[in-house]
């Protein structure tokens, strides 16, 4: 079943407020590298531990028709040639179908529900992938790796031989363990669809006040991304995103009200619970070690606020939803 929030690109496009009420609904599990997702999906360990390419049609039938809400350290570009697929990429849903050139990167909040048996390719690869070389592009520069744009380019029919005829190519380079090919091809193929993706996604501009709606998120989320990846040094309040938007803090959390029908405040708080819910289901951390690792300095306080928002302490929600 469709989630009931779920909203196709080209449709409509999802509430924030919304978005984000429903994101705290359920457990957000972060994967690490690509051996622990392809596990998480039930995908064989792959021949690289920073590249792997494969058919969607040559993956075992044990592999996941729908997923959770997720995370994870890794890049993705994918192309689907025949089925259907709903997906959910950080802050957009989308229906992907036969033509389907889409991406998916660190900062993306992801889910996808598979609804009719797929074809195509998918390839995953991380930051480390980039160390042999000394161009000045980083995975992270593409724009379709960025939150606040589309992770989808639907093309026509010469795009996609197009596009097909570069992921074969990269997929034969693999297959015979040419890795130094298959970095070049990547870029090749990466570059390619930032021509597809400038040509197709140039949109009029947004009002300044749904410009700042998508910063505010998108900067909210590459915050929640750095705190669970150890890379944040303390826990962001509403002057700290006003800074880096350049704006007034009561600006902000008045624009935020008024698009979204919730503050600056309740949002990051809203945003800092499921991650804490997450770890408290899928984890045996107490109270005090979750509060800890998100950047919590009271671990009172942050007990107060979880019961405030959840209606139970951490350790009665652990002890309800804890995996058995």
């Amino acid at each position: 079943m469709i989630p009931q929030w779920r909203h196709i690109e080209g449709v409509s496009q999802v509430p924030q407020s919304l978005y984000l009420r429903t994101v705290a609904a359920d457990s957000i599990k972060y994967f690490r590298d690509i051996r622990t997702l392809l596990r998480s999906l039930k995908i064989p360990a792959p021949r690289n531990p920073h590249f792997q390419i494969h058919r969607f049609e040559d993956a075992p039938d044990t592999q996941l028709n729908e997923t959770m809400i997720f995370r994870s350290n890794t890049y993705v570009v994918a192309l689907i040639t025949e089925g259907e697929a709903y997906y959910k990429i950080g802050l957009h849903d989308y229906e992907m179908t036969a033509g389907s050139l889409y991406f998916l990167g660190p900062k993306h909040l992801r889910y996808y529900r598979r609804e009719k048996k797929w074809r195509g390719f998918v390839c995953i690869f991380t930051d480390e992938f980039t160390t042999k070389s000394k161009l000045k592009n980083h995975y992270a520069d593409y724009p379709f790796y960025r939150l606040d744009t589309s992770q989808k380019i639907q093309l026509d029919g010469e795009e996609q031989r197009q596009v097909e005829g570069l992921l074969n190519t990269l997929l034969s380079s693999f297959e015979q363990n040419k890795m130094d090919h298959c970095w070049h091809y990547l870029h090749i193929l990466l570059s390619e669809a930032d021509n597809l993706h400038q040509k197709m996604h140039q949109a009029a501009p947004a009002s300044k006040e749904s410009q700042l709606v998508v910063k505010f998120n998108e900067l909210l989320e590459a915050h929640l991304y750095d705190i669970v990846s150890s890379q944040a040094r303390h826990q962001y309040g509403v002057s700290d995103f006003a800074e880096k938007l350049a704006v007034n803090p009561n600006y902000l959390s008045q624009v935020l009200k008024q698009h979204t029908g919730e503050t600056a405040g309740q949002l990051i708080r809203g945003r800092l619970i499921t991650e804490a819910k997450s770890m408290l289901m899928s984890t045996e951390m107490s109270a005090s070690q979750v509060a800890y690792a998100l950047l919590y300095k009271d671990t009172s306080y942050f007990s107060k606020v979880f019961k405030s928002e959840v209606d139970a302490t951490p350790r009665e929600f652990q002890e309800r939803y804890a995996l058995k």
